[in-house]
């Protein structure tokens, strides 16, 4: 079940990510106080665990801790592959941002919300699911220990 889900979360990211990716090239490029400018650590424990789930590596570094805004924007933009990023960064979304994508297409915002509330939701599944088999590997250590102790 955590490989279907995760399979689906990194499909619908692939779909967000293309919705945005013609106006975040150019409205983020140009902007001159980028919102990554100004945050921090924005991974939380669901974006660690989808990372890990899904094969990708972290790629923070105890150096990285002390530069000032994200960890992870370079001078061309962020250097996480998409599906590697916190999910904090795909539903941002600035006013700038939003407005563009609205002038340009007005069905565009329904259609990505639509998308990262399906995210959202496959995340707390995601989460559920993993705390769900683990728990269930644990008992069955236990009881095999148990059974062993009894002699069966």
């Amino acid at each position: 079940m955590v490989s279907e889900t995760v399979g689906k979360i990194e499909n619908l990211l692939s779909e967000a990510v293309d919705l945005q990716r013609d106006y975040v090239k150019r409205i983020c490029v140009e902007c001159e106080a980028t919102c990554c400018a100004r945050v921090h650590y924005l991974f939380n424990e669901k974006d660690v665990l989808f990372l890990e789930l899904s094969g990708r590596k972290r790629r923070w570094k105890r150096e990285l801790f002390t530069k000032k805004g994200c960890w992870f924007l370079g001078e061309q933009g962020c250097v996480l592959d998409p599906k590697s990023r916190p999910f904090i960064c795909h539903t941002y979304l600035c006013d700038d941002l939003r407005m563009e994508m609205k002038r340009c297409d007005s069905g565009l915002m329904a259609l990505l919300d639509g998308k990262l509330r399906g995210i959202g939701e496959m995340r707390n599944q995601l989460w559920v699911e993993y705390l769900d088999e683990k728990l269930q590997r644990e008992r069955g250590v236990k009881r095999s220990r148990s059974d062993r102790r009894l002699g069966g």
